[in-house]
């Protein structure tokens, strides 16, 4: 056997073993600790740590943003903020500053649209000066402003925005025609807003129509109140609505029994005019439809909003005369229709005895409001008398939530663990003098 390279192996096996022995030297159950070699970390490791590195990850990181940024983003809040302070208290030199001099498009667009909401004349030549110098998002909004408030000095401005590329400004301009009332744009919607094959801007037109109350364009709201397009309808219920004459309300009051989809609309629409037409429209609505009990209530509720509640009357025979004075003989206003509907003043203390069909009948006249019936008529209204035997009388009162919030106000919540208390006794004696 050599002996000459015994030595250096040895030498060698003995190097690798000091090498390798931190590795041997760990148990089986141990293979997955981390060795102390090259690590500083304690031994035990805090679970929190490992838990809070989980939470981390989980939580979406806040987008940091530039100064530049952050400086747009307040400008805007504050702009915004600014603009419905100035709506709410009707500064137009503060809608106008802001209107025409902030940096901020979208801050003068609202401007606009604020002064269009207040529609004063005052905010008309600061939405023209907005069209002439501002870009397409604040003219949008300026002609839109235009349109709410309606003034015929912005005439030539809806008749240019008409021709507009600017779908949103030809849409708004023809809306705005019609509050002008002018003759010359009634003669631009009937010729160019109804032909268009832009729904939008023939519903605009219908609206704009309806403001001119011109007997003709009654039969344009009922063909496009029939038509089969559902938009189409709504926008001839609102057009009607703006119509605001007795011949509109009946209109609306008949298409209730057949549009049921439309119901709803139309009793808003005759809720919004506040006039005697629609709330006897509304009252004639009610008669036809007495069994339904959510009819009723909803019309019960438009009634009180109305502040039209107290006692009404229908008249239930024909050729019921409406007296100028409580007494049989007395000069005869006009002869009611059954179905009609009026207001009951009053009742007269004086009871009367009146041969009606071969039988005597004892009743009061009752002081009546009705509506007037020639369409020409200087009023709306006529007060007269009418024998009881000849009407039915119905109470309109308020709702039962109105009631209750009319009630006394309720204990203070922050009272409620309070005992109540007697008033304690005055134990101090009253000198008589």
């Amino acid at each position: 056997m050599n002996f000459r390279f015994l030595f250096p192996g040895l030498l060698l096996m003995a190097a690798l073993a000091v090498w390798f022995s931190p590795v041997f030297a760990q148990t089986p159950e141990d293979t997955n600790n981390t060795s102390d070699v090259g690590n500083s970390s304690s031994e035990t490791e805090d679970p929190s740590s490992s838990d809070d590195q989980e939470t981390n990850k989980k939580k979406p990181k806040k987008p940091v943003l530039d100064p530049e940024s952050k400086r747009y983003n307040d400008l805007l809040k504050t702009g915004l903020l600014k603009v419905f302070e100035a709506e709410a208290t009707y500064n137009y030199a503060r809608l106008k500053h802001f209107g025409l001099t902030h940096p901020i498009p979208r801050v003068r667009a609202a401007a606009a649209l604020a002064l269009g909401r207040l529609k004063s004349p005052v905010g008309v030549k600061i939405l023209h000066k907005m069209i002439d110098r501002d870009g397409e998002w604040v003219r949008q909004a300026a002609y839109k402003g235009l349109a709410d408030i309606g003034s015929r000095s912005s005439l030539d401005y809806f008749y240019i925005g008409a021709k507009s590329s600017d779908r949103e400004i030809r849409v708004a301009s023809f809306r705005g025609m019609g509050k002008t009332l002018d003759p010359g744009a009634r003669e631009v919607l009937l010729k160019k807003g109804l032909k268009s094959d832009d729904k939008e801007i023939v519903k605009a037109t219908l609206l704009g129509l309806g403001y001119y109350q011109v007997p003709e364009d009654l039969r344009i709201f009922i063909d496009y109140l029939n038509s089969e397009d559902e938009e189409f309808q709504k926008a001839a219920v609102e057009a009607l609505g703006r119509h605001k004459t007795r011949t509109s309300m009946k209109i609306l009051e008949d298409s209730f029994k057949d549009k049921t989809n439309l119901r709803n609309q139309i009793l808003d629409t005759l809720t919004e005019q506040k006039n005697s037409f629609a709330i006897f429209a509304l009252l004639r609505i009610l008669n036809a439809n007495a069994d339904s009990e959510s009819i009723v209530n909803e019309i019960s509720a438009r009634l009180y909003k109305l502040k039209a509640v107290g006692k009404y009357m229908t008249i239930i025979s024909d050729n019921t005369p409406l007296l100028r004075e409580p007494y049989v003989g007395a000069p005869k206003i006009r002869d009611l229709e059954a179905g009609e509907v009026g207001k009951v003043i009053s009742k007269h203390s004086v009871a009367y005895i009146i041969p009606i069909e071969g039988q005597r009948i004892e009743d009061f006249y009752y002081k009546v409001l009705v509506n007037t019936k020639y369409k020409d008529a200087f009023t709306e209204t006529v007060q007269g008398w009418v024998f009881g035997k000849y009407i039915q009388i119905r109470t309109i009162s308020m709702p039962k939530e109105e009631k209750e919030k009319k009630k006394k106000p309720k204990r203070p919540s922050i009272l409620d663990d309070m005992e109540t208390s007697e008033p304690a006794p005055n134990t101090q004696t009253e000198n008589p003098n």
